[in-house]
């Protein structure tokens, strides 16, 4: 079963952000961890100025920071979650890659969009980065046109899989999840359709092969707590698993990122990255063993 001692969440203090929070402080309670805070304050390079950066502008950023995340460790230990926070100050990436190390986080739980500023924190840039390097796995959040005083409840859940290595990574993650939220899944497989020219007698046979490779990836005793469907689609791999998370109403999307070597976790990978900019849902992006 997997262990979550230490959740690390970024913050800047946009909507994705909060929403981010109120998230990591539902999974805390619900596996007992601790939840650490983290905002880091990261000027422009000199050469961006005319003149060099004022460190009064600094210091005044970072006690600001402390003000905001006293009031959201507040609202944490309201909750029953022990909550610590830390501003860093230097570059997002390097500063966040440190939070991971020195909270010894085993989950990074971050918005997707934030503030144009002394740094952006959005898909594409700092999220992007951290989710080709970070070792743990991340849970990305998009902020929402409705204002949500708190995390919807975790229902239903989709993990995908291509049968790679990291498949079994997924499983466990979905598994873990689905019995503390006592949520359904849908394990899901898309045939890029490379069939179209085989005869109707072959085509039935590989995707019945398939299902049966899907159904194998559920432990028998799952079903005993855990209502599991398996199903089989054939498509482009990140329209049919959009469609199929906004259709089903899925409330959280699992998926790991590890391709099918090095070169595809560099990329990040098309079909996850198509995935995790627009999912209808927040999304569990689980990276390769060898890097935890």
């Amino acid at each position: 079963m997997v262990r979550i001692e230490n959740i690390l969440c970024p913050v800047d203090f946009f909507p994705a952000s909060q929403r981010a929070l109120e998230y990591a402080i539902a999974l805390a309670r619900n596996y007992e961890a601790k939840l650490h805070i983290l905002h880091v304050v990261s000027p422009l390079p000199p050469a961006s100025y005319e003149y060099s950066v004022d460190v009064s502008i600094l210091r005044s950023a970072e006690q600001e920071a402390v003000h905001q995340l006293d009031k959201m460790a507040e609202s944490a230990k309201a909750a029953g979650v022990q909550a610590l926070t830390a501003v860093h100050t230097g570059d997002i990436d390097e500063e966040l890659k440190r939070g991971v190390e020195l909270s010894k986080a085993d989950l990074v739980v971050m918005g997707t969009h934030g503030r144009r500023g002394f740094q952006r924190w959005f898909l594409g840039s700092v999220t992007e980065r951290l989710l080709r390097h970070l070792p743990v796995p991340i849970l990305t959040l998009a902020a929402t046109k409705e204002t949500e005083s708190v995390p919807p409840a975790i229902r239903h859940i989709l993990v995908t899989t291509d049968f790679s290595e990291g498949s079994a990574d997924a499983m466990s993650y979905a598994l873990s999840l689905a019995q503390e939220s006592q949520a359904r899944m849908t394990l899901l497989h898309v045939l890029q359709d490379p069939t179209a020219d085989l005869p109707e007698r072959y085509r039935g046979a590989l995707l019945r092969g398939i299902q049966e490779q899907l159904e194998e990836m559920v432990p028998d005793e799952v079903r005993n707590w855990c209502a599991v469907t398996t199903e089989v689609q054939v498509g482009v791999p990140y329209r049919r698993i959009l469609t199929l998370a906004e259709e089903r109403s899925v409330d959280l999307l699992v998926m790991n990122i590890h391709g099918k070597g090095m070169l595809d976790r560099a990329l990040l990978g098309a079909t996850a990255e198509r995935v995790i900019r627009a999912a209808p849902c927040p999304v569990l992006a689980i990276p390769p063993r060898t890097a935890r």
